[in-house]
Formats: C-alpha cells, structure tokens, sequence
C-alpha cells in the first residue's frame, strides 16, 4: 500500500513539472512569449515539408539508382570507396576472384573470343580499397570475321583489369592477379556515317547502314592531351578511295570509367591529332575531312557534362549559331558556311578588331575553325597549278573571283578544259557565287561566274535570263558576259555528241 501511495505521489509530482514546463494553463498568460502570425507559420511549415519530400525523394532515386547499378555491375560503383570509410566499402570483390593474364586469356577464348594485345593505362589508387596504388590493365576482345582477307579480327569489348593491391613488388615467378573493373562493348560505327565527306561533295559512293570493324587500338600519345587517358579504335574502308575511320574513347582513372566520346572518319587517312587550335591553355581534337581541293575540318572541344563516372564531353565547332549578335559577324559565318573561307575570315576579324575586349571564346573558337579552312584554300590558290582548268578550280574556291576570271580570259585555247570543269560542279561553285551575292549582290564578277556555270550546265539562254535578274546588271555588263558565254557555247565536248 505504501509502495503504492508513493508512486502516485510521484506521478503526481511529474503532472506538475509539465504543467510548469510544458503548456500553459488556459487561464494564465505568457508576456515573454512573442506570438507568430498564422500566414508565416504556415508557409515556413510547408516550404519545410516541400523539402523534406524533394530530399527524401532524391535520397530514394539515388539508392535505387546504386542498388540497380550494384545488382547489374557491382565493380562500376568502385569509385565510391574513396567516400567511405575503411569498415564501409563497395563490395567490388568476392564476386569474380582476381586471375592470371594467362587465366584471363585462356577464358576469353573458351567464351569463342580472341584476346588481343594487352594495353598498359599506368597507375591508379586501387579499386579495392583506394588506399593502396595498383596498375590499370586495358584488354581488347576480339572477334574474328567470317569471309574475310585482311585485318580479320575486328575489336568487339575492351576489358578494364587492375592488377590486385600490395602484390605489386611480385616475388620472382610470381605471376600477378588482376581484377576485372569494368568492360565497355564496342561496335563500328555505320559505313554510311564513315562516307559522308565523300556523298557530300557530290561523290557517286553510296553508303549502307552495316557496321564497319574496328581493328587496331591505340593510345593518343601527346602534350596537348585533356585530363584522363584517350584511346583511338580504328579501321580502314578501301573502294575507289581509301577512308580510315574510328572511335574515340576515353578512361577516366578516378572513376574507373570507360566511355565513348565519339566516332570519325578521314579521306585524308589522317587520324585525328590534339592541338592547341584555340589558344594555349586548351586542347581541340581536330579531323581533316578534305575531298580534293574541298576542306573539310572538324573540331572538337571538351566541354563540362553533369555525369560522375565521366563529367566531360566532345563538342564539335558549329557555324550555325552566331556567336555574337553582329550583321558583319553573321555575314563573315554566311560566307564561311557557303565555302568562301578566306573572305569569311576577313569579316570576322574586322570584328574581332572593333569589338576588342568583348570579344568572347565562343567567337574566337568559331573564327578558329574559319581560319583553319582558309589556310587550306589560300595555300591552293598561292600553289603553281600544271593544268588551267586547276588554277582557275583552285582560285574560285578561295573566292578569288577576279583572278580566276583573267585566266580565263587569257586561256582561250582552253575553253573546252574550262567548260568541262564547270559542268562537272556538284554544287560547290554554285554555292560559292550565291553566298557571295547574298552579302554584296553588285560583285559583277561574281555574277560572271554564275553565268558561266548555268551556261555550262544548261544553255546560254538560262544563264542571260539569270543574269538579268540580278540587281544592279546592267546592259553593258551582259553584252560583256555574252561574250565570255560564247567560249562555253563554242566548246563542244566529243563524248557528249
């Protein structure tokens, strides 16, 4: 009874502390307690909520993220050791246990499969648990190809192993183990994509959508090379031309991650190279895509992406897009799109020069690209030609309209070299003279050599009528260029009667 008496007092005792501490009576006030306005408590209590939901729902997608990620390839979640404490790692081992080179050849050949050269990447913290250094290995698997002559074996994956930690300072006869970190499957890109310099610049080659094989890997070798290790999987396409084409993959150490960036293709068999093309702080992958005297340059940049495993991507240079808000700089990327480089440059400069310090990376990148396609075609214009029909090819693709003209005019005996020349555009020349006239319509030598090719190409009569279109033509001007028709009207080609 007593042990009872006493609990009740004490219970009674805790009543009255939280009545003291707790809430207050209804009757009694509290002065040193400011009061909140209704509105604000109820806004900060819902924008406290909100966020509560978008951190729990982004907690949510995350873990289902690692967990899929886990279940399918348990190795590519490595990286996150480096996060972790030493009791708390990515299981990345248990799963698979490490092998021998020979254990690791000997199974990609029970898996119908060749093994080919190994490739070292160097260096790295280790996978297992980021606290010991290991050596990163790159295995190609390869495939041989039914029905085939040459270059046969066509590279199908590259597998990523690390060799085990602390068993780098091998005992002599001690062979050692590897890790497989992760594996990247690699397809040819599609024989259509490796022709399209050729199909356009008019050639008759035509494309399929069949993958062409991959059959050489190397590593890019240079100073200029971005962050990580970059690869170059290449092959060769062999018809009335030569074409070599690849894929450019990257390995990002940190992350342990392997990724293709991009696919190529070069009529020039020139592989793609790094160069400081924009200035001497970045590096640009450039490709030379030239067919005959038509430049063709891709350049790409690295830019930032929001992906952990790989925070970077190749971009290529494009004209479309102004970078800057100028008529002069939209008419210099007009004139560079339409394949007058050097006159387009001559523009951009002018506004690099008036615009001095607000002049952006954007444009100096797009002037770059410009200047790069000028070179070619001013080096082809300044070059001793053998034949007229070239020099006069070679300047006209410079936009060195006036120049060419006079060759021309002083090659009489030539007409039939010439007239076969401008029935043989495919639509360069002819955008060359329209772009021309769409920035400076009066250019009368301009207007010649549109005369001249829709003579060529058509009648003489088609090509008065389009003269006579243009503006500011005057009656002089045709009589002179009825003239310069006659010499195409005269010159019969033999094989076509």
């Amino acid at each position: 009874m007593g042990s009872r008496s006493g609990t009740f007092k004490q219970a009674k005792s805790v009543a009255k502390v939280r009545t003291r501490s707790g809430r207050a009576n209804p009757g009694q006030a509290n002065p040193g307690k400011q009061t909140i306005s209704q509105p604000t408590s109820s806004w900060m209590a819902a924008a406290g909520a909100i966020a509560i939901l978008l951190a729990a729902a982004t907690g949510i997608g995350f873990s289902t993220w690692l967990g899929a990620r886990f279940i399918l390839n348990p190795q590519s979640l490595s990286w996150l050791n480096q996060w972790l404490p030493n009791w708390i790692p990515v299981p990345v081992t248990g799963l698979k246990p490490p092998q021998t080179l020979l254990q690791i050849r000997t199974e990609i050949v029970q898996a119908g499969f060749i093994p080919g050269v190994e490739l070292a990447l160097g260096q790295n913290r280790s996978v297992v648990d980021s606290q010991h250094m290991a050596s990163d290995l790159l295995v190609p698997v390869l495939e041989r190809q039914p029905n085939c002559q040459n270059a046969c074996e066509k590279i199908v994956a590259l597998r990523l192993y690390q060799s085990t930690p602390l068993q780098q300072k091998a005992t002599e006869g001690q062979a050692l183990t590897f890790h497989l970190v992760t594996e990247l499957a690699i397809a040819g890109p599609e024989e259509l994509f490796v022709l399209t310099p050729l199909i356009s610049t008019g050639s008759d080659t035509q494309g399929s959508t069949r993958q062409l094989p991959l059959t050489t890997l190397k590593r890019f070798e240079s100073k200029f090379l971005p962050p990580g290790i970059w690869l170059n999987l290449s092959g060769e396409w062999s018809r009335n031309n030569m074409v070599i084409y690849g894929k450019i993959v990257h390995y990002n150490p940190s992350r342990f991650h392997l990724s293709t960036m991009l696919e190529w293709s070069s009529t020039t068999r020139e592989e793609p190279t790094w160069q400081p093309v924009i200035g001497a702080a970045t590096s640009e992958l450039v490709i030379n895509q030239t067919v005959g005297m038509e430049p063709q340059f891709k350049i790409f940049q690295v830019h930032p992406r929001k992906f952990l495993p790989n925070p970077i991507q190749l971009e290529s240079i494009s004209l479309v897009e102004p970078a800057l808000d100028s008529q002069s700089y939209q008419k210099g990327l007009l004139l560079a799109r339409g394949g007058l480089w050097s006159i387009g440059l001559q523009w951009l400069q002018s506004v690099k020069r008036q615009r001095g310090h607000a002049w952006t990376s954007a444009a100096q990148a797009q002037m770059e690209l410009v200047h790069r396609h000028a070179q070619a075609t001013q080096t082809q214009a300044e070059k001793s030609w053998v034949s007229t029909n070239q020099q006069i090819l070679a300047n006209l693709i410079d936009g060195r309209w006036l120049r060419a003209l006079s060759i021309f005019e002083a090659s009489s005996e030539n007409a039939l070299e010439i007239a076969d020349l401008l029935r043989a555009d495919r639509g360069q020349l002819q955008r060359r003279v329209e772009s021309a006239l769409q920035v400076n319509p009066a250019q009368l030598e301009v207007k010649v050599w549109g005369a001249l090719l829709i003579a060529a190409q058509k009648n003489p009569g088609a090509a008065i009528a389009w003269l006579k279109n243009q503006p500011k033509t005057t009656s002089t001007d045709i009589t002179r260029i009825r003239q310069l028709i006659k010499r195409i009207e005269n010159s019969t080609n033999p094989l076509d009667e």
